[in-house]
């Protein structure tokens, strides 16, 4: 049992104002739930610090922060210490991310200096001089945390429910001052308990352990060997949902002898947690018992790109909730998630075609994704200082078919037009422009003309609309939204309309 009866304050200076609405204590719809994990060691005394409340003091255009904090044990000097610098991570001051750092992430290359630094104005203006990074979350929590985060059916509210309904189910509950009692505070194992294999402290844990361990052994029955390492994987992946895995897989095991009843009530348990989602629990018991075979803590750059390219192989593993928890539960700033946003980024604005020059490309990813993850998503909520850039990453037609990528349209009224990389590289490819043209006329013009076009943009009274695209065999429509945008003064002047077939450098100049 934890016993949270001591409790310090820790402060924290010079935070940028624009940090405040991302500093999180709690989840609105988890009120009960302190979200602000820390468990460590301090010279062999476990300690469990539970920051309960936050107020600011406001000096010119920074912050000081004052963190009321409960423990298990008497507030001393090292103690303190040592729970600033965990709250540090936990917010991002410990190793924030500025400018500089953007730009040593370039590797010398004058291209991506440019449209990063175009960006980082954007960023500093709705975000402040510096950007969070650390290790926003304690290592073991931080892999229920991401495998919550794979593919959640509400967003983050199914995310939080989740690490909720896991932290509840195999975490030893920790006891507050009766001030304090309405709180649910929840502690699991340290990765060194996790790497010494000892859960002498964790009841609950250990017996989910024995499961997952049950299970690792009769479902990952294969292996891939990655750059001397080993990972057992599974032959064939789980069936999605709780039924099937109880007639397949646990109910299975039980009426065979191969599991214990309590075995098959913690595999069922922890389906449960993660929404009675079968794979969820496998991605779970694949990143957490390999960290009895391989140390997370030492995984370099190289080695992930390995890995991650090795995924179809790694039935059981989910590469993404891998990559998340490295980069943010272990600080491992070469690690990135390839999301939707990131492989955007890199085909558009950056103008990189693969995912491997992607990573040779650059330094630092996993602070280079903060970035961009920033950026993305504050366009992608309509974010106003953010409304006229990045287009390329959104849909551009009606049912959110089409991705508007690098074309005129979109990339015509982009404030990063002037640094695009990927635009750079599409300024020579032409667009036919007219106002009477459809698509049903598409077929009739002539072969001479179709074969030197990359686009065509349909206009009404000279103001572009609609843009097309060629894929292998057909023209389709790219890009409707970014005209419902245009306005009388996006008119294309008369002279540049009248040569029917220009560039898209021209088109844009003339916008």
């Amino acid at each position: 049992m934890f016993t949270l009866s001591y409790e310090t304050t820790i402060k924290v200076f010079g935070l940028p104002l624009q940090w405040i609405p991302k500093i999180e204590l709690y989840y609105p719809d988890l009120p009960q739930f302190p979200i602000m994990y820390i468990h460590c060691f301090i010279e062999d005394e476990r300690i469990i610090a539970c920051p309960v409340s936050i107020s600011y003091e406001i000096v010119n255009d920074k912050c000081n922060a004052t963190f009321l904090v409960l423990l298990n044990h008497e507030p001393s000097q090292p103690i303190i210490n040592t729970i600033t610098s965990e709250i540090e991570n936990r917010i991002g001051l410990s190793d924030k991310i500025t400018l500089e750092t953007v730009i040593n992430c370039c590797k010398d290359n004058e291209d991506y200096i440019n449209v990063l630094s175009d960006l980082w104005q954007y960023i500093e203006k709705s975000f402040g001089s510096s950007i969070p990074y650390g290790r926003f979350y304690e290592e073991i929590y931080s892999i229920p945390r991401f495998v919550a985060a794979w593919a959640p059916k509400t967003g983050r509210q199914s995310e939080m429910r989740m690490l909720y309904n896991f932290m509840s189910a195999f975490g030893e509950e920790a006891i507050f001052p009766d001030q304090w009692s309405h709180l649910e505070y929840y502690v699991i194992p340290t990765y060194n308990d996790v790497r010494k294999k000892d859960y002498s402290d964790f009841p609950t844990f250990k017996k989910l352990h024995h499961s997952m361990t049950e299970l690792f052994r009769l479902d990952f029955t294969n292996s891939v060997t990655i750059d001397g390492i080993t990972f057992n994987v599974m032959p064939e992946a789980w069936k999605q949902n709780k039924d099937d895995f109880i007639t397949n897989v646990s109910g299975n095991y039980y009426s065979t002898g191969e599991i214990s009843e309590e075995d098959k009530y913690f595999a069922e348990i922890l389906v449960d947690a993660f929404n009675r989602h079968a794979w969820r629990a496998a991605f779970f018991i694949s990143a957490f018992l390999n960290i009895e075979q391989t140390d997370y803590r030492t995984w370099s750059k190289d080695f992930f790109k390995d890995f991650y390219n090795s995924g179809k192989k790694l039935k059981g593993y989910s590469e993404k909730v891998i990559a998340c928890f490295l980069q943010q539960g272990f600080a491992n700033d070469e690690i990135i998630p390839i999301d939707t946003w990131i492989k955007t980024f890199y085909l558009f604005p950056l103008g990189i075609e693969t995912r491997s020059d992607f990573y040779n490309d650059f330094d630092m990813l996993g602070k280079l994704e903060r970035v961009i993850w920033l950026a993305s998503q504050s366009n992608k909520t309509n974010m106003k200082n953010f409304f006229d850039i990045l287009w390329c990453q959104r849909y551009g037609t009606i049912g959110n078919k089409e991705l508007r990528g690098v074309n005129p349209l979109a990339c015509s009224l982009c404030k990063l037009k002037e640094t695009c990389v990927g635009l750079s590289k599409k300024l020579s490819d032409n667009v036919l422009i007219s106002n009477t043209i459809t698509p049903d006329d598409f077929e009739n013009i002539p072969e001479t003309q179709i074969n030197d076009i990359t686009f065509i943009c349909l206009l009404e009274s000279n103001v572009p609309k609609k843009l097309y695209a060629k894929n292998k065999r057909n023209w389709y429509l790219k890009d409707e939204f970014s005209g419902y945008l245009m306005k009388s003064d996006n008119t294309l002047p008369e002279s540049i309309v009248s040569k029917e077939i220009i560039t898209v450098k021209e088109f844009i100049d003339n916008i």
